[in-house]
């Protein structure tokens, strides 16, 4: 039975492509094994070599003609030295930061029972390569002129179409949005578009959603159990892990990106929050 919610629920769910590509993979740019902490959803068909994924003591592997559909949490990944995937990466989440699709996941599908998911992934592709000849890297930074940019608009719920139809026919369930205060839906999206070299305003934020401070941090902490502080780092943190696992990286450029004016001290912000540096952290391919 597929899921239902109402129309303003179902506002809720935001969701952007963070890359997609179609290629192979020669073997000096691949890994044996790492650990990904991953905040978006990831699904690779495989048509050479194998995939493998192990989250929360589960284990999968997808060899030829099978799709592996990564959950969007810390996994550990692993691939053949010589592979060639699709691989589509997308963020889909409810404004209360719980993702569409999470549990049931890692999970292998024969190609062949979801032709519906190839060729939505197959029309992400091209407009990616209508838009820039970097084929595996994040979508956030790449410059799309209008008419590209509706391309991808129209192309991206197709893709979400067959993922949810693919999820419906595997038995795995969505999650459900939470009912959010219209003010704190508000102060989100602030949050979200907020530049991240700046430092938050929260008084501001207030202002601008009709609350006063101390309300604006109170439904903060009941709607999602932070404050809009550390929901900016969080956002911050999530900006600066995507970034560094770009394959021309440079961490001075990142840290200035995020308002670090010394980059020790962005190595030290970022070294409290994932246990790693940047620079070992920038070395994990994308994938």
């Amino acid at each position: 039975m597929k899921t239902e919610h109402t129309y303003g629920e179902w506002l809720q769910l935001q969701s952007q492509l963070l890359w997609a590509y179609d290629h192979l993979k020669p073997a000096w740019t691949t890994p044996t094994e790492w650990q990904r902490e991953a905040g978006y959803n990831s699904a690779w068909l495989v048509r050479e070599g194998w995939a493998e994924v192990r989250c929360d003591g589960d284990v999968c592997r997808a060899g030829k003609g099978e799709w592996m559909l990564a959950p969007p949490r810390t996994r550990h990944q692993r691939f053949s030295p010589r592979v060639h995937i699709l691989s589509v990466a997308f963020c889909a989440q409810w404004l209360d930061g719980r993702h569409w699709y999470d549990h049931g996941l890692p999970l292998v599908v024969s190609a062949r029972n979801i032709p519906a998911l190839e060729k939505a992934g197959r029309q992400l592709v091209r407009v990616v390569k209508r838009a820039t000849s970097e084929v595996d890297g994040d979508m956030r930074r790449f410059r799309f002129n209008q008419p590209r940019f509706l391309w991808l608009l129209r192309a991206l719920p197709n893709w979400l179409e067959a993922y949810a139809a693919t999820m419906d026919r595997c038995g795995v369930r969505s999650s459900r949005p939470h009912a959010l205060d219209e003010r704190v839906e508000a102060a989100q999206r602030l949050l979200k578009t907020w530049p991240l070299h700046e430092p938050l305003d929260v008084n501001r934020v207030a202002h601008d959603c009709g609350l006063g401070r101390r309300q604006l941090e109170r439904l903060f902490l009941m709607h999602f159990h932070t404050t809009p502080h550390r929901y900016l780092e969080r956002l911050r943190l999530q900006a600066a892990t995507v970034a560094l696992q770009q394959r021309n990286a440079q961490i001075k450029a990142v840290a200035l990106r995020l308002g670090f004016n010394d980059v020790s001290h962005f190595s030290h912000w970022f070294h409290r929050r994932t246990g790693q540096s940047p620079r070992a952290f920038r070395g994990k391919t994308l994938y």
